[in-house]
């Protein structure tokens, strides 16, 4: 189980099964950018195991299943630019843009964004 000092372990498992799967060094990212941003940050979805079923209805396993992937609860605008912004200098390279969260990646590819 990936561990960290200001997310709880209910954030970081899959919400239909409980199983752990995040990557250590990408929650190690989240949490730099957690002590950066000097506000609590809340996870909505983070793990998502291959019967999860947002990842069922997927072609291939997406970064979530691939333990890479957090979504984080937004309040406004200046919020999302904010956590956007440390995104990037942390080294996400995926990251899509809601009106109530951000999804941020840290794939091992060319920098995307997205907005749902």
């Amino acid at each position: 189980m990936a561990e960290s000092k200001n997310f709880a372990e209910s954030e970081l498992v899959c919400s239909c099964c409980g199983e752990s799967g995040v990557q250590q060094w990408a929650l190690d990212k989240l949490q730099a950018m957690r002590d950066d941003y000097g506000k609590p940050m809340t996870i909505t979805s983070s793990y998502r195991c291959s019967e999860h079923p947002v990842e069922k209805s997927k072609a291939k396993p997406g970064t979530h299943n691939m333990g890479i992937a957090f979504d984080v609860h937004v309040h406004s605008g200046n919020e999302r630019y904010d956590l956007v912004s440390l995104a990037i200098k942390h080294g996400a390279n995926g990251i899509g843009v809601d009106k109530n969260f951000i999804h941020i990646d840290f794939r091992n590819s060319i920098r995307v964004v997205w907005v749902y």
